[in-house]
C-alpha cells in the first residue's frame, strides 16, 4: 500500500516545491526521462526522484521529505532519514523504452484484471515479461505499488518497504547493479492506482554486440526509444521516372 497518509496531499500538483527542484542545475541531469515522449509528467517525475535518491540521499532528504509535508516524526520516517543519511551517491538511471513497454503491459494487466503483484493474470511470471521485451540475459528486477499514484508516495512507499516485496523494493531502488529503468503508472479497478517499474543491469558488451547484431532492424532494447524511423538506402535510377514526365529532376 502506499504511504500517502504521510502527505499533506496527494495529486499531481501536490508538491510543486519538490517538483521545481529538477529545474535546478544542480539537479537537472538527474531528470534523465524528461525528454521521453512516450511517459507522462508523473512517470518521469518518479524516475528523477528514484535519481535523486540514489545521486544524493542527503539531498533527497532535505528537499523531498521534508519539504513535500511527509510527517518526519514518524518512527519509519526518522529511521529512513537516519539510513539515508549514511548512504554513499551512486549513479542515476538511464529511462529504456523496452523496459517501459513491459511495465506498461503489466500495470495496465494489473489494473483491468484487478490483481496485485508480479505475476500476470496469464499466470507469467515477471522475469519472462519482461524479456518479451528486453530479451537479454542480464539481472532484471520489477517493484509493484498501489496506491494514490503521486510521485513522491510511490518513491517513498518503495524506500520504506511496503508491498509484496517490501524488503527487496528499496534494494532495487538504491542497488548498484541496476542500470536501465522503465515504468508505467496506470488506474487501478479496486484500488485507485498501479505503478509497475522494471529495472535491467546493463548486458555484457559482447552479449550486447551479438544481440544488436541480431537485432539490426529493431531498438536497441537496452538504450531509449528510437528517435525515428530507419531510411530506407535510395535506389539507383532506372532511367526513367514519372517526375521527368512533369520536368522533375530525376534523381
Amino acid at each position: 500500500m502506499g504511504i500517502n497518509h504521510y502527505l499533506v496531499a496527494a495529486s499531481e500538483n501536490s508538491n510543486p516545491v519538490v517538483k521545481d527542484i529538477f529545474s535546478s542545475p544542480k539537479f537537472s541531469n538527474l531528470n534523465t526521462a524528461s525528454k521521453e515522449f512516450y511517459l507522462s509528467e508523473n512517470e518521469k517525475y518518479v524516475v528523477a526522484l528514484v535519481n535523486l535518491v540514489r545521486c544524493d540521499p542527503k539531498a533527497f532528504i532535505n528537499e523531498v521529505i521534508l519539504k513535500s509535508g511527509i510527517d518526519s516524526n514518524k518512527m519509519e520516517i526518522s529511521h529512513l532519514i537516519r539510513e539515508l543519511k549514511i548512504r554513499k551517491n551512486i549513479f542515476p538511471l538511464l529511462p529504456a523504452f523496452s523496459l517501459y513497454k513491459s511495465a506498461m503491459v503489466h500495470a495496465k494487466d494489473m489494473g483491468q484484471s484487478g490483481l496485485f503483484g508480479h505475476t500476470g493474470s496469464d499466470g507469467q511470471l515477471f522475469k519472462d515479461r519482461i524479456q518479451q521485451y528486453f530479451p537479454t540475459n542480464t539481472e532484471l528486477a520489477e517493484n509493484f505499488y498501489i496506491g494514490s499514484g503521486d510521485p513522491v508516495d510511490v518513491v517513498m512507499s518503495f524506500l520504506l518497504e511496503k508491498g509484496e516485496k517490501g524488503r527487496q523494493y528499496k534494494i532495487n531502488i538504491l542497488s548498484e547493479n541496476i542500470h536501465f529503468i522503465g515504468i508505467s503508472i496506470q488506474p487501478h479497478r479496486l484500488k485507485c492506482t498501479n505503478a509497475v517499474l522494471d529495472f535491467a543491469k546493463k548486458p555484457s558488451i559482447p552479449e550486447a554486440a551479438i544481440q544488436l547484431k541480431k537485432k539490426s532492424d529493431m531498438e536497441v532494447y537496452w538504450k531509449d526509444c528510437p528517435s525515428g524511423p530507419k531510411v530506407a538506402p535510395r535506389k539507383k535510377s532506372s532511367g526513367f521516372s514519372l517526375g521527368s514526365l512533369w520536368g522533375g529532376k530525376r534523381k
